[in-house]
């Protein structure tokens, strides 16, 4: 041990082209009273112990013990490293092997140690061999104590297991400890490594081999030093680590941690619960913590908790172990997983585990049962989870098909979106179901889940999916002659369409002859009924959107749903979309009404209910009660549904900035339906205009007419402020007509904007003077304050104020009564 070093003892052979990371010697280095290195077989431990002492220059004594099975008693402990002490001359012969003396061994220990004045540093490699069998409680103790009590000492251990010696001894001496994310190889690492074996690497390559192996050292040096004999680039080579898990299982003496290993390496990942459940005898917690603590388990925080896996070869390779040991051990795991799965993620959780399972039964019933939340909340997982069944169910079960041929496609080829929407029963289709299983003999054929995936597409607010599921409906009944088939079909394109919002689509589907007979009166089966029902809701609904000149008749010609769900939810939002533009101060505080008692009649958490509340919100704006609308809309989910309705209010308030933003960030969502993004359109258009940016604001102008052009819609229009309109449509007759009102309201119109301000006649005195303090005040705090009233006082008379202008908000009752308070003042 030349240039001064001291270790003395059987200090493996160091090699050439091992690479010890800077941050573990730097640590070795720091000379603690303790130091703890920690981590699993192959983590380098003793590479690095062996780097550390080849270069040691600080003339330490330093005696290297590594502990084989005789230190698993505390008497063959305390020999083996007496004996390290003698071989060394560190300590005298006496007493040597006589373990009837008890405990000679660990006083001999104790007095070569604790006596001494020169610093002494003793490495005890192996450690977790030390009272293996019993005692290891006391040796750590002893150990510890010897520490604080003898400042020559500087005591390292390399240890396999979480020991108290490194718990509590953080609680009495100054340690340093080494743990398995220290020694786990870094991309930096293997790069230096393959240096050391003149292999050429990239940093993806290096990025990879650490994600794949945990960077687990020792895997990681096989790996390079394959590639450096094969003369490849560095992979991971899936038959070196699989003898690399054979030793890991070979050398784990716990039966119990060797069933825990293989059987949570069958899932992805699993929970602390999942862990009870995976391993039966109970010991499933304790082997989890111990595996964390070792290194071989990666813990990630998730919404729904803590999560563990391990890294992607090791779990390859501790599967194919277990196939190969245990045949049935997979399905096993499974089927344990089954009902945890029912209370931690629902029925596609417990579809998944029943597929790998080989549960075909009980996987078919799922989908049958959960169809509607499987086909929109997890249309992705469902894809995957269909092409592991067996080919002959694959080709004879009718949803398996659906998935297989028409789920991909659906929402334009890339698949359906998970959606945030509450699954629907959709009660009204019951009946029309009912008579399609009839007619098939009682048996579910390819027509019947279309026309269920395309009402479960229509209730998550997908409806270009939905459209693509009843025309594949309507292609059916076309090419086989089958009347419920074409019905189904054509009035299921006809809701998807009216939905959305493409007004003229729709109107144009009402065309077809078969349609028309049936919506006009036709036959009275389930079916007939059902789609005369929903088409006429629909035509009042496009009718509207488009303000069609039928539009009243074809409002009133709506047919009430039997039961009180979500197509007789739709009708109401239809006279509420009628009422906003066509009706009366009273006829809207009536809808209101009857919009607010739908809401208590549906249930929580579908769009249907968002959707009342949105034409709600609607509603309160136009009658001047923004205030209430707000707290109405403050109860909404925040979706792409509530997104223009946001807006619109926002700029109600006269937060014409803030209602840009929430307009744009809605029209990013390509499931918006052309009714919300004309709206939306329009809201930015007034918004930029109301704060001085009118060339923004006729190009804003122009891309809610373009989509005008292209659905139909015109509605939305109608709500503009009319001076806004007026000023943003200029003369143009195409432009004009946009917003085709009644006669009266067209003529109103086009008077110039001043003629339109109500005269002081109009105004009470009362409202003048709220008038004229709203000049000086932001709100009605600022007048009440004023004029020396309540706030509520000083709401009701803006109220007041707000419809007599035509006014929704401070800025335009200000602009549209320029003038009136100072001619009266």
């Amino acid at each position: 041990m030349g240039g001064g070093r001291r270790v003395r003892g059987p200090l493996p052979r160091a090699s050439r082209t091992a690479h010890v990371a800077p941050r573990v010697l730097a640590a070795l280095e720091s000379r603690a009273p303790l130091t703890v290195l920690r981590g699993p077989r192959g983590y380098g431990k003793t590479t690095a112990l062996v780097e550390w002492l080849s270069r040691q220059t600080d003339d330490v004594e330093t005696l290297y013990v590594p502990l084989d099975a005789e230190a698993r008693l505390p008497s063959g402990f305390w020999c083996t490293v007496r004996d390290a002490l003698v071989r060394a001359g560190l300590a005298a012969q006496d007493g040597v092997g006589d373990v009837a003396r008890g405990g000679a061994e660990q006083s001999a220990v104790l007095r070569s140690v604790s006596g001494r004045e020169d610093t002494l540093r003793i490495v005890l490699d192996n450690y977790h061999e030390a009272g293996l069998l019993d005692g290891r409680a006391e040796i750590d103790d002893d150990l510890l104590e010897l520490v604080r009590t003898s400042p020559a000492l500087e005591l390292v251990v390399a240890t396999r297991a979480l020991r108290s010696l490194e718990t509590t001894g953080a609680l009495s001496v100054d340690i340093t400890v080494v743990r398995p994310a220290d020694l786990a190889m870094h991309p930096d690492d293997v790069i230096a490594l393959a240096e050391r074996h003149r292999v050429a690497i990239t940093q993806d390559q290096a990025d990879q081999v650490v994600v794949e192996l945990g960077g687990w050292p020792a895997a990681v040096r096989a790996c390079v030093a394959a590639a450096a004999v094969g003369g490849h680039e560095v992979r991971v080579d899936a038959e070196t680590v699989d003898g690399y898990i054979d030793t890991l299982l070979a050398d784990v003496r716990s039966a119990a941690l060797r069933e825990f290993l293989l059987r949570t390496s069958v899932p992805d990942e699993f929970s602390a619960s999942a862990a009870r459940a995976i391993v039966p005898d109970g010991t499933g917690i304790r082997e989890l913590r111990n595996l964390r603590l070792s290194g071989l388990l990666r813990e990630r925080d998730t919404v729904n908790g803590l999560r563990y896996s391990y890294p992607p070869a090791v779990r390859e390779a501790l599967r194919r172990v277990g196939v190969e040991r245990h045949p049935e051990l997979e399905r096993e795991v499974h089927i344990a997983l089954m009902a945890l799965a029912a209370e931690e993620e629902g029925p596609v959780g417990v579809l998944g585990h029943a597929v790998r399972a080989r549960e075909w039964d009980t996987a078919l019933r799922i989908i049958e049962e959960e169809w509607a939340g499987l086909v929109t909340g997890h249309p992705e997982r469902l894809i995957e989870v269909a092409l592991e069944f067996p080919r002959d169910l694959l080709e004879s079960e009718p949803r398996l098909q659906v998935v297989r041929r028409h789920l991909p496609r659906m929402a334009g080829g890339a698949g359906l979106r998970a959606s945030e929407w509450k699954p629907t029963g959709a009660h009204f289709v019951d009946a029309a179901v009912q008579q399609r299983w009839r007619e098939m003999e009682e048996t579910t054929d390819e027509v019947l889940v279309l026309v269920q995936s395309g009402l479960a597409a229509v209730f998550a607010g997908e409806n270009e999916a939905a459209a693509y599921a009843f025309e594949r409906v309507r292609d059916h009944g076309l090419a086989h002659d089958d009347r419920t088939a074409r019905l189904m079909g054509i009035g299921g394109m006809l809701t998807a369409k009216a939905i959305h919002g493409e007004a003229d689509l729709a109107l144009a589907l009402l065309d077809d002859p078969e349609l028309a007979d049936v919506v006009a009166g036709g036959d009275d089966d389930d079916v007939s009924v059902l789609v005369r029902v929903s088409a006429r809701i629909m035509r009042a609904m496009a009718s509207v959107d488009a303000m069609r000149p039928d539009a009243e008749d074809a409002v009133g010609a709506m047919l009430e749903p039997v039961r009180r769900d979500e197509l007789w939810a739709l009708g109401i939002i239809i006279r509420g979309l009628y009422a906003s533009v066509y009706g009366s101060p009273e006829d809207q505080a009536r809808i209101v009404g009857q919009l607010r008692a739908a809401m208590r009649h549906l249930e929580p958490g579908g769009i249907a209910e968002s959707t009342i509340a949105t034409q709600l919100v609607e509603l309160l704006v136009a009658g001047g009660m923004v205030d209430v609308a707000e707290q109405v809309f403050e109860r909404l989910t925040d979706s792409f549904v509530s997104s223009a309705t946001r807006a619109y209010l926002l700029q109600a308030q006269g937060r014409d900035q803030e209602a840009i933003d929430a307009a744009s960030r809605g029209l990013a969502d390509a499931r918006m339906t052309a009714r919300s993004r004309v709206s939306s359109e329009l809201v930015i258009a007034g918004s930029l205009y109301r704060l001085g940016q009118t060339t923004a604001a006729r190009r804003r102008f122009g891309r809610a007419v373009r989509v005008a052009y292209e659905t139909g819609q015109r509605r939305p229009f109608a709500l503009m402020a009319p001076e806004v309109f007026a000023a943003l449509a200029g003369h143009d007759p195409e432009l004009l007509a946009l917003r085709p009102l009644p006669s009266t309201a067209e003529a109103s119109l086009q008077r110039p904007v001043a003629a339109a301000v109500p005269g002081p006649t109009e105004l009470s005195a009362r409202e003048l003077q709220v008038l004229a303090a709203l000049q000086d005040c932001p709100g009605p705090a600022g007048v009440a304050a004023a004029l020396g009233m309540s706030v509520n006082t000083a709401k009701t008379h803006l109220r007041h104020v707000y419809r007599k202008l035509g006014a929704s908000s401070r800025d335009e009752a200000l602009v549209l009564s320029r003038g009136l308070v100072r001619g009266r003042s």
